[in-house]
């Protein structure tokens, strides 16, 4: 009996060496700051896109920009290792629907979007099967140019063209400083 639990101990203790002879992991430190890195840069492109939109030919005009221009400024700013995308407890948009974690972290972001002038963010880093590697979420607060398409008095061709892009819309009735959502970022494996 003692020959087998010394095998078993012997090949137990084998068996995890490769994964000690792999990279070490990549600091959370670096994978948040990443993660940060890509929100500035898809938060900036999106307020840039809409402002000018919204300059050229209104709400409306707008309107189309968070339909067709977000994703693809989403998937400009995603690669093979990271992808960055919105959520929200209210969407406006199915295909943006949180996952059981992401709607946990929305919740408790809703109590306080944002902190010392900045907005709330979590991350998780995980092994877990099936799960992402690392996952990153930074709240969005309600501004008050977002009122115009998500407030709670909004103009009938504003709220006829929503109806007409998103008829399962329920993005609507906040208040500035509202949590709007938030921003998701995610690498499957948190190895360099």
């Amino acid at each position: 009996m003692d020959k087998t639990i010394i095998t078993t101990a012997a090949l137990i203790s084998i068996l995890s060496m490769p994964a000690m002879a792999q990279q070490p992991a990549q600091p959370t430190d670096e994978l948040v700051a990443e993660a940060r890195s890509m929100v500035k840069t898809f938060s900036s492109s999106l307020k840039q896109a809409l402002q000018a939109a919204i300059k050229e030919g209104g709400l409306v005009n707008g309107i189309g920009v968070c339909n067709t221009v977000a994703p693809e400024i989403a998937a400009n700013n995603s690669n093979e290792e990271w992808t960055i995308s919105r959520t929200s407890l209210k969407v406006r948009n199915p295909d943006n629907a949180p996952t059981d974690w992401q709607e946990m972290q929305l919740h408790a972001m809703a109590k306080q979007p944002v902190k010392n002038g900045k907005p709330v963010e979590t991350w998780q880093v995980s092994e877990a099967s099936g799960q992402p590697g690392f996952r990153y979420m930074s709240a969005i607060p309600t501004q008050k140019l977002c009122l115009g398409c998500h407030g709670k008095s909004i103009d009938p061709e504003v709220e006829a063209k929503l109806s007409e892009l998103y008829p399962e819309d329920q993005a609507t009735g906040f208040s500035e400083g509202d949590l709007r959502g938030a921003f998701v970022v995610t690498r499957q494996s948190p190895a360099p």
